[in-house]
């Protein structure tokens, strides 16, 4: 009896988990009723006398009641990782001369770094100009009511504050943390980070896009998904730069797919910024729906979901899943705290090696444009692993690895529906890469104000292919190399 309700209690905690297909549960019923009815019948037959049909029994009902608590446990658990990762924050640092700089140019500043917002009280406090207007403002509203009033010192661009800053114009930079990156591009500051000291953060609450408006639309239709990386670890927000740029796009009834990269310094419109030209990394600092519609704009596809990942976020997804395989088209090394050597050929990458892997661009025949063809060979081998059977194997080490680490606007339940759709149909998706290269040049962006920047122009033969492989996916046709 016990063992029948306990088989009844899995039953009813397996019909609740969305992933399962329906036709799984047909099966469980009538192998569960079998079961039953068999373990029963032999337990009756026997009486007292059946001892080892009794353990058996016993083993089998604890075995129903394990399962049935688990499998909503671990639904919960992803559906928890999607409730908690739409990014709505930005950060804000206040950013000073650190004593190691102030010491080297003691003519300049002639006084030590000030250690807390307090000792900045009397100093005149340095904007980044009109593009991070709403994140400045904010943040000095937070500092007028630590420290009362404040002199305030507007710059036309980043670029500007931070000349100011190391000038002595000012004593505090206020500039949110995407931004950074930004200033560091430049020779004149790229030890930016190591020559100043954050003496305080504010974290804005800013309007994202929405999650997706139906559940069930990523598996009755076509849809692009952009997945945005940055060159740093740790915190993630929904504004800020993105090195890595990848548009995917499913078809989830003709099974194609193709992934399309773009060179994140490629030079193309800004909507944020009346559609003057800029890098496509900078659309990013005026919030991750202007990525979403410039990239967009410019491969011709609407784009309404994301998934923004960093470094720590890649590291851990590949080693959660057992590390990956790739196709390696040439040999060639990475040199850093160790060296890593990846032959030509088939090969085996682990967390750490797969970072090497997609990071390094110097020691590649075409640097830059052979670095976005690595990050989607890896892209495509995560795709592979992910929607096997084997990563059922891993799959609580990747819930570990995904917790906190990074930001996206699809639902749990479209991500249910799409594995519900892998697990029925045991799909076996047909991937094509195309990175689009193209030619480097110097031109002064949108977001960065009378500074040349190094820019990519994109070869528009190769843009314009990469279109129509993805309106070939849309329309369900059968892709190649």
């Amino acid at each position: 009896m016990i063992t029948f309700f306990a088989g009844i209690f899995f039953l009813a905690s397996f019909m609740h988990i969305a992933v399962f297909p329906r036709k799984w549960l047909w099966r469980l019923l009538i192998g569960l009723g079998m079961f039953l009815l068999c373990s029963g019948g032999v337990s009756l037959a026997l009486g007292k006398k059946g001892r080892i049909i009794k353990a058996v029994n016993v083993v089998a009902a604890a075995c129903f009641l394990i399962a049935g608590i688990f499998l909503p446990y671990y639904q919960d658990r992803v559906a928890d990782l999607f409730v908690s990762v739409i990014g709505d924050k930005v950060k804000i640092n206040l950013y000073v001369m650190n004593n190691d700089y102030r010491e080297a140019h003691w003519d300049v500043f002639g006084a030590m770094q000030p250690e807390t917002l307090v000792d900045c009280a009397g100093g005149v406090f340095l904007t980044a100009g009109a593009l991070d207007g709403d994140n400045s403002e904010y943040a000095l509203e937070k500092v007028k009511d630590a420290i009362g009033n404040v002199a305030i010192s507007d710059c036309t661009s980043a670029f500007a504050a931070a000349q100011a800053l190391y000038a002595n114009k000012g004593m505090v930079l206020v500039m949110s943390e995407g931004y950074e990156s930004l200033v560091k591009d430049t020779p004149e500051f790229e030890f930016f980070d190591e020559q100043t000291t954050v003496i305080g953060s504010y974290y804005r609450t800013v309007s994202t896009v929405s999650q997706i408006r139906e559940t069930m639309a990523l598996t009755k239709k076509p849809f692009s998904i952009f997945i945005g990386g940055n060159d740093q670890e740790g915190e993630l927000s929904v504004i800020g730069r993105t090195d890595v740029d990848m548009l995917i796009t499913v078809n989830p009834r003709s099974h194609q797919i193709s992934i399309v990269s773009l060179p994140r310094d490629s030079y193309i419109a800004n909507p944020a910024l009346s559609s003057q030209k800029d890098k496509l990394t900078h659309l990013g600092l005026s919030g991750i729906e202007n990525t979403l519609e410039g990239f967009g704009d410019y491969m011709n596809v609407d784009i309404e979901n994301y998934v923004l990942v960093n470094f720590t976020t890649f590291k851990q997804i590949i080693d959660a899943l057992g590390g990956v395989d790739v196709d390696n088209p040439y040999a060639f090394s990475y040199f850093w705290d160790s060296q890593y050597v990846y032959p030509q050929g088939r090969i085996h990458l682990d967390g750490d090696a797969a970072l090497f892997y997609v990071r390094e661009r110097y020691n590649l025949v075409n640097g830059d444009f052979d670095r976005n063809m690595h990050q989607q060979l890896v892209m495509r081998a995560i795709i592979e692993k992910a929607t096997s059977r084997e990563v059922i194997t891993h799959f609580n080490e990747l819930l570990k690895a995904l917790n906190g680490t990074f930001l996206t606007n699809v639902s749990s339940d479209a991500m249910f529906a799409l594995g519900r759709m892998q697990l029925e149909d045991d799909i076996q998706w047909n991937v094509v890469n195309k990175h689009i290269s193209g030619t480097t040049g110097m031109e002064v962006c949108a977001s960065a104000v009378g500074m040349p920047l190094s820019v990519v122009y994109p070869d528009e033969e190769e843009a314009e292919h990469a279109r129509e492989l993805i309106q070939a996916v849309i329309r369900g046709e059968i892709i190649s190399e």
